[in-house]
Order: structure tokens, then sequence, then C-alpha cells
């Protein structure tokens, strides 16, 4: 299994220190000196005795043994034994004792900040609006560009509201501007995690499944490039060229575009989320020439029928609601999650919160001593840092 890796950038730091990246895959390894004739035979595995026949043993300048409890990591160390590995054992847990006690605390203060924005948000969304404000999260994450890892969910909607293709949407910032006022009475909200919030809650209000959210965007302060969505007049070949260059396959295109089941495109009822998008798809009415079945749909709705590919998942889709959900969720949380910004995080194969900035300092100050610890104990390190320090 992977170590655990902490992961913080520089918002919590002095103004003096700019941390980019801080990377500790494992703790350091701080042996201690000692140049006693003992410890130095202790450490060679000796006693104090010399061996039969009188002789004595000197190993070898260079010579090196291997540590039994680092071999089944194919470190070979100079001399040391198991004292130095005890030692870096008693300074992993004892960070670890600091750390550990904040975590759950860290949690449970990012699970209220995301009740905070779902309750102030559940005051102001009605059923009505709900296919806006999915259509405000997707154009604000769909301008994601993987190659420049550029765009993203980052607040940048806000001004780009002018923009054509963005027509409407002035309205759902609007809602969530008052909602935003409320909550920053009590704390600080970006914009881009109260979008992210926002479609997710659209919907589960709809009827569709509950989404989790995990927060910590930074926003952006300015606009987006132009022409990063995909435009409604592209054929299925164009879109998934388009959705390749955010990262994303011809399957999640297709359950992505499952979200046109709210609102008013024709596809069942518009403040219902469920699989009736996938099911009109495969009827095609826009074939007909009566009644206002042929203005069903965008041309990109009806471009994804005529692709073998995306014809595949609209089939399973059609057929499988509960499949439609859970690939929904998945694929929802991967386009909020591009190029995202977050603050100051822990993160580790369990935990994923922040950590308060006076244990931040603590490990950048054991960081600070690695120009004393060996090539093998630097190894572990991995600092960026400009600036004055």
């Amino acid at each position: 299994m992977a170590p655990p890796s902490f992961s913080f950038c520089s918002s919590l730091l002095p103004s003096c220190v700019s941390i980019r990246c801080f990377s500790l895959r494992a703790l350091p390894h701080l042996p201690l000196p000692s140049n006693s004739r003992r410890s130095r035979r202790r450490r060679l595995g000796r006693s104090s005795s010399s061996p039969p026949g009188g002789s004595s043993f000197r190993p070898a300048a260079n010579s090196r043994l291997p540590l039994s409890d680092d071999s089944s990591n194919g470190i070979s160390c100079s001399g040391r034994c198991s004292e130095s590995s005890a030692r870096r054992s008693f300074i992993s847990l004892g960070t670890l004792a600091i750390l550990l006690p904040h975590l759950q605390v860290a949690l449970g203060v990012e699970h209220d900040e995301a009740s905070a924005i779902r309750n102030g948000l559940r005051s102001v969304l009605s059923k009505g609006k709900a296919a806006g404000m999915l259509r405000l999260a997707f154009h604000d994450a769909g301008t994601f560009d993987i190659d420049g890892n550029s765009g993203g969910m980052n607040g940048s909607i806000i001004y780009e509201l002018e923009r054509p293709e963005n027509a409407g949407l002035n309205k759902s910032v609007k809602i969530l501007e008052k909602t935003r006022r409320e909550i920053e009475n009590i704390r600080h909200v970006s914009w881009a995690d109260l979008i992210a919030v926002a479609g997710a809650e659209a919907v589960s209000l709809c009827g569709g499944p509950a989404i989790p959210i995990r927060l910590g965007r930074i926003d952006a302060r300015i606009a987006d490039p132009q022409g990063k969505l995909p435009q409604e007049s592209l054929d299925a070949s164009g879109l998934k060229s388009c959705f390749q260059k955010k990262g994303f396959s011809a399957q999640e295109l297709v359950v992505l575009s499952g979200a046109h089941t709210l609102g008013g495109k024709g596809f069942g009822n518009p403040v219902v989320f469920d699989n009736a998008y996938f099911k009109i798809l495969l009827e095609k009415p826009w074939n007909s020439n009566t009644g206002m079945s042929s203005m069903i749909g965008l041309p990109s709705d009806r471009a994804l029928v005529e692709d073998d590919e995306c014809l595949r998942w609209i089939r399973i889709y059609a057929a499988d609601q509960d499949k439609f959900f859970d690939d929904f969720k998945n694929t929802y949380i991967k386009l909020e999650a591009c190029h995202e910004h977050f603050d100051v995080m822990f993160s580790s194969l369990v935990y994923s919160c922040k950590i308060p900035s006076q244990y931040v300092q603590i490990l950048i100050s054991m960081a600070s001593r690695a120009s004393s610890l060996t090539t093998r104990n630097r190894a572990v390190l991995n600092i960026a840092m400009d600036g004055e320090s």
C-alpha cells in the first residue's frame, strides 16, 4: 500500500515564504550520532568480545550491511541497526500523534461548511430553477482544457455572463448571490464551491442521485478563455473530440448529456431527473413532422444517436436508471474537480481535510532540517520554495 501523502499550499505560511508544493511521502529518518567505539560495534551487530581465534574484525570502509527492516524495500544502509529505525518510528509516531487528533475535527468542520452551503441553497432553490443551476455548474466547469491545464470549476463564470453561450445564466447567479451573502455572515465560501454544490443540489432536488462535493476551491479573478465550451451544432465526432480535450470519454460525454433531462428541451418531465432523456433519444421524435416533436433536443443531442459508440451507452442508460445515476454522480464529481484550486489540505488514502496552520509549521520546520540528513533521508522530502526564506 502506498504511504500517506501530506500536501500543502502557501496560504497559511508567512508572506516571506511561498511553498508551491510540500509533499511528504514518509517521515524523515533522523539518526542520533554516536561516535563511541561501543556504539559503532553495537551498530555492526558485534559484541564487545573478539570472535573466536582472537582475530579482530574490521569491516571495510565502504562495507554496507542491509537492514532487515528495510530490506523488503530494497534499501541497503551503512551499518545502522534497528536503533536508528526505532528512532525513526518514534518520530513518525510522535508526528502522527500531533496530527491525528485534528483529523476528525477537520473533517467535521468541512462537513459543517458543506451543510451550511446546502441548507442555504435549499432555502432559495426550487425544481423550476434546477435546470438553470445545473447548466451554470456545467458552463463554469466546462471551460477546462487538459493541454493547458486551464479553466474548470473556478467561479470564472461570473465574469462570462455576457457571452452568447451563457445567455440566461445571470438569473441563476443572482439566486446564488443572495445565498452567498447569507453564508458569508458565518464563514467564507468561494463562488466555485457554491456553484459546484448548487449543481449537485439541483440534481438531488429533482430526484437524482446525492452527489458529495469536496470544498476548498479558490476563485478565479478573471474570465476563462472563450471558445472552450462544446458547441450545440457539433456532430458526434466533434463532441467526442471536444470532450477528449477535457479528459472525458465517449461514455462520460453521454452520461453528462443526460442532464438535459431537466429543463425545457422536451425530454420528459422538465423538473424530474431520470433516464427519460435516453429513452426519448432512441425514439428519435425529431423525425416526426407533426406537432412540436420535431423541436425536441439540440443538434448535439440528436448527433449522439447517430454514433455507434454513443448509441451503445444511450441504450444502456435507457434500460438501467440506477447505472445512469451512479455514472452521472461519478462523472459530475470528476467534472467539478477539473483543475480545482484547493486551499491547504491534508491528503492521504483515508483522509482529505484541512490542517491547522500551527501543525503545517511543525512539518515545515522538520523539512528545514533536511540539509543535515543523508541523501536517502532527504529523498522522502520534496520541497519547492520561492521568494525570500
